[in-house]
């Protein structure tokens, strides 16, 4: 692996087997593939990453509180425990990836597509989710949703034995007829 400065990083281009120095300074990367890339940081609180596309990238235990992420893609990424507090993202995607236990808490995230991932007691508590969250043969086992509002969430291709949700804010939740009875017992509901 090749020893990279963060502070080089140039737009356009495509970064492989690289290994990235810390950064001092405020994380801003635009147009720019990561691809089995390492970081000696693993603090990116307040940071922007536009049109970006990581794949192949161990972000497990990562901090991203209070970041911008538009139109970037996670592929094949391990981000679990990873720390999305107070996002903002729009339009990206997270495909064949690994999204265990990690926190997606006060964010706003609009027009986001999960692909074949695991969200296993994933929080996602006071999330704005806006023009769509379409999850695809994913995984969301004990993924806690509370506060937030469920209208246009999309889980039915997707697999979960329980969610945590507040009741009143359930309504527009899409779901499939068999996961529909998970859901019914949490209001004491006896399906027969």
């Amino acid at each position: 692996m090749i020893n990279k400065e963060f502070d080089d990083i140039e737009e356009e281009n495509t970064y492989e087997n690289i290994n990235f120095s810390s950064m001092r300074d405020k994380i801003r990367v635009s147009d720019v593939t990561f691809i089995n890339c390492t970081f000696d940081q693993n603090n990116f609180k307040n940071s922007e990453w536009l049109d970006c596309t990581f794949s192949g990238i161990n972000f497990s235990n990562f901090n991203f509180e209070n970041s911008v992420l538009y139109r970037t893609e996670f592929k094949n990424c391990n981000l679990l425990g990873t720390d999305f507090s107070g996002n903002t993202w729009k339009d990206n995607t997270i495909e064949n990836s690994r999204a265990d236990y990690a926190t997606f808490n006060s964010s706003k995230l609009t027009n986001t597509h999960i692909r074949n991932s695991n969200f296993n007691e994933t929080y996602f508590r006071e999330v704005a989710f806006q023009k769509g969250f379409v999850a695809k043969e994913s995984t969301f086992n004990h993924a806690d949703f509370l506060e937030s509002k469920l209208t246009t969430v999309d889980l039915s291709s997707s697999d979960f034995d329980d969610i945590i949700f507040t009741p009143e804010n359930i309504k527009g939740l899409i779901i499939n007829q068999f996961q529909a009875h998970i859901l019914l017992s949490n209001f004491g509901v006896i399906i027969r």
